[in-house]
Order: C-alpha cells, then sequence, then structure tokens
C-alpha cells in the first residue's frame, strides 16, 4: 500500500514538472537570452519581428520583462511616419535605457516601412544582448563603398523641387440597395502642406453628399444630405514652447441648418513640455478668437438668417504615452460674443474629454472615456420644428443643454506569458 501511495506523488510530482514552462532565460539555442515586451499599439507586424528576430523570448506582459520596448509615433510633414523607439530596461537592467530614432518615407511599401521599423528594433536590442550569452555570438557586418562611390558628405543638400509642399487628392463612393432601399455616397478629400521646423501651412478640403430612398407602406421616402469644410492654417515656430498662427475655416452642412460658415481666427498656443517630446507627453493651452459670419439654410431661433459675430475658444489638452499605460485629456471653452455692452458670455459650450488605459498588474489593465458637454450655442437651430422624419435619418439635429458619452472596459489576460511562436494556420488574413 505504501509503495501504492509513493509511486502516485512521484507520477504526480513528474505530471507537474512536465506542465513547467521552460524557463524564459533560456532561448532556441539553449544559451541564456531576454524577455522582451513589445508594446506597440498597431504600428508593429508581431508575427514579421517574431520571426526576424527569433533570437530573444517575447512575453505579453511588462512584468517579467529585461526589457520594454516602447514604440510611439507621429506623421511628418511630408506624410511619412516618424518612429521613437524607446528601450527600457527592467529589473538587473533597470539603470540601461535607449532612445532610437526611425522615420518612414510616405513612397515606401507596406513591406519597406516593416523592414526600417524591424530593423531599428534588432539594433535597439543589441546593446541589451550584450549583457547575455548571446552577445557573444553577435556578429557586426558594415558595408564599404568603393571610394567613388561613397557620398561626399560636404556636398550641399539636394534641392527639393517641391519645396516641402505635398498634395493629396482623393475621392470615393459606394452604391448599395436592396429592393425596397437606395443609397449612394460621394466623399472627397484634398490637401496641400508644407511643413519646416520653422513653418507648418496646411490647406484641407472635403465633400461630402449622401442620398436615399426607403419605400415604405406609407409611400417612398427620400433623404440627403451634405456637409463639406475648407480648412487653412499658417504656424510659426517662435521657441520649443511657443508658437503662434492664424486659422481660416470654412463649411456647409444641412444637418446643422448651415448654408455657409466662414471664420478667421489668429492663435497661439504654448507648449508645458517641449514640442520634440510630444511623441509621448504632450500638455499643450491654446487660445484662438474666432471672427465668424454664417449665413442660414432657414430663419433660425434667434429670428436670423445671417450673423457676424466673434467667439473665444481656450484649449487645454494633453496626452501621455508611458510603460505604465497611456492617458489623454481635452477641456475646451467656447463663447460668443454677442452684445459688448450687456453680455459676453450668453451662448458658450464646455466640454471635457478624458481617456485612461492602464496596466494595473500583470495582464490586468483597465480603460475608460468620458466626455461631458454644457451645450448652449445652437445658434444655427431652425426656427421651423423639425419632423420626426428628418430626425430619425439624422437629417436634423434636436435642441439641448447638454451632452454626455461615457465607456468603460477592463481586460485580463493570464496563462503563459511566452509570444514566440508564430502559426498563421486559418487566420483570417486581410
Amino acid at each position: 500500500m505504501f509503495r501504492i501511495i509513493r509511486a502516485s506523488i512521484v507520477l504526480v510530482g513528474l505530471f507537474f514538472l512536465a506542465l513547467r514552462p521552460v524557463s524564459a532565460q533560456n532561448g532556441a539555442n539553449g544559451t541564456e537570452t531576454l524577455y522582451v515586451y513589445l508594446d506597440c499599439e498597431r504600428s508593429c507586424d508581431f508575427d514579421y519581428i517574431r520571426r526576424t528576430i527569433p533570437y530573444v523570448n517575447y512575453i505579453r506582459d511588462r512584468v517579467g520583462a529585461d526589457v520594454h520596448v516602447l514604440i510611439t509615433s507621429q506623421s511628418t510633414g511630408s506624410g511619412g511616419r516618424n518612429y521613437e523607439l524607446q528601450f527600457i530596461g527592467l529589473d538587473e537592467l533597470s539603470e540601461m535605457r535607449d532612445l532610437h530614432i526611425y522615420t518612414s518615407d510616405v513612397n515606401q511599401t507596406e513591406a519597406e516601412r516593416r523592414d526600417g521599423l524591424t530593423n531599428a528594433i534588432a539594433s535597439g536590442l543589441v546593446r541589451f544582448l550584450l549583457t547575455t550569452d548571446v552577445g557573444a555570438s553577435i556578429q557586426v557586418s558594415v558595408p564599404i563603398e568603393e571610394v567613388h562611390e561613397a557620398p561626399d558628405l560636404l556636398d550641399e543638400p539636394q534641392e527639393d523641387p517641391w519645396d516641402y509642399w505635398v498634395f493629396r487628392v482623393s475621392m470615393d463612393g459606394d452604391l448599395e440597395g436592396e429592393e425596397n432601399e437606395k443609397e449612394y455616397r460621394v466623399n472627397t478629400r484634398l490637401s496641400a502642406d508644407r511643413v519646416t521646423e520653422e513653418w507648418k501651412i496646411g490647406f484641407s478640403g472635403r465633400f461630402n453628399y449622401r442620398e436615399s430612398k426607403f419605400d415604405l407602406s406609407s409611400g417612398t421616402v427620400r433623404s440627403t444630405r451634405r456637409d463639406g469644410s475648407v480648412f487653412g492654417q499658417v504656424v510659426k515656430s517662435i521657441s520649443d514652447h511657443w508658437s503662434a498662427g492664424i486659422t481660416s475655416w470654412s463649411n456647409t452642412s444641412s444637418q446643422r441648418n448651415t448654408d455657409l460658415s466662414v471664420s478667421v481666427s489668429p492663435t497661439v498656443e504654448f507648449a508645458f513640455f517641449p514640442y520634440a517630446e510630444s511623441s509621448t507627453r504632450d500638455f499643450r493651452a491654446r487660445y484662438e478668437i474666432n471672427f465668424r459670419h454664417n449665413r442660414y439654410e432657414e430663419l433660425t431661433v434667434y429670428n436670423e438668417t445671417e450673423q457676424t459675430m466673434m467667439q473665444n475658444q481656450l484649449m487645454v489638452f494633453g496626452n501621455f504615452r508611458q510603460p505604465w499605460g497611456s492617458a489623454g485629456a481635452r477641456l475646451s471653452l467656447e463663447s460668443y460674443v454677442t452684445d459688448f455692452e450687456q453680455s459676453l458670455f450668453d451662448l458658450y459650450n464646455i466640454s471635457l474629454r478624458t481617456n485612461m488605459d492602464v496596466r494595473i498588474a500583470r495582464g490586468l489593465s483597465v480603460n475608460f472615456n468620458v466626455e461631458v458637454s454644457s451645450v448652449h450655442d445652437q445658434i444655427w437651430l431652425p426656427q421651423r420644428q423639425s419632423d420626426d422624419e428628418e430626425i430619425l435619418l439624422g437629417n436634423a439635429v434636436l435642441p439641448t443643454s447638454f451632452d454626455y458619452e461615457f465607456g468603460f472596459g477592463f481586460s485580463y489576460r493570464f496563462g503563459s506569458i511566452y509570444n514566440n511562436v508564430v502559426n498563421p494556420r486559418f487566420g483570417w488574413g486581410g
């Protein structure tokens, strides 16, 4: 009996030993390597990276990692992306921290951009790999150009025939229908931008049109909706923290009873952190004065068909992306000046939006977003009461003194933290 019990204990012990994960400090070669937590949001092709850089162990959580690779990105003036790669050592490597920059060109294909970003990740990991046994196997190869092929570093920069201007034009549409319903949409976009260290100039325009037809038991219902805008902006860099400029905005919207609205706005902005750090921490205050003229399609609730007004706008916003997660907030205060003698702030809008995604513990993160607004500036509301058909089809907006939106969620991942295997079988593709 004792032998049976002892044999059972041994078998149970062997069973749990078989289930125990292999130490992530042992790579494919049985040599010591790194735990890497790749924090890249949607910018990375994880499968490709794991295939291309197989000599480290990838895990799904920052807890337990040797290196946290935090990748943030911003669009460049030419339409490419500027990637900031932070290599953050953890635990025994906590005193090691590096920053690498990779910039993709707007004309690069997705594969070329992916290769460049993956190479930047591999280069940044080298210093950390030198602390492991894998470091002894690293070989450095630098292509040597012939003397006559080597670039002349003293040459002047190549002249840009476009002088940093970038133009984009796009148009799309769709037609869909069934026996009792038809709809088509047309959307157009165009833009012209010039971005340098000293100046930021941009112009853009869009126009959207939608027409729908419904065959109901009460008859045929037709619905049309159009909206469009033209935006222009000129910004001058003053210092690492200050910038100033002027903005022009024109728009039309059938939903908002606006035949045409035109505004010109002198603007000043202060960045509490240097603009160079905006990809990881961005906290700014912006103030502008809008000189606006509105022309309405129908008589408004204020008995106006045209108005010329001045509007104050103050916006404070911040966005932060750090190893613990990300957070953002935006506070906007807008007020129309309608009567200098009696009231400066009888028409106003105050809105606050916040969002946060925080890692609480290994595998556990929570996220929420909140937006609330106090609305007292619907000067474009038509005096005529909208009928139910217009409201249900989204062609009219109801009066309101507030609006709100709230979202909350959490995610918890448990089980194996190892993330090395790539298996695309029965994937959805696309």
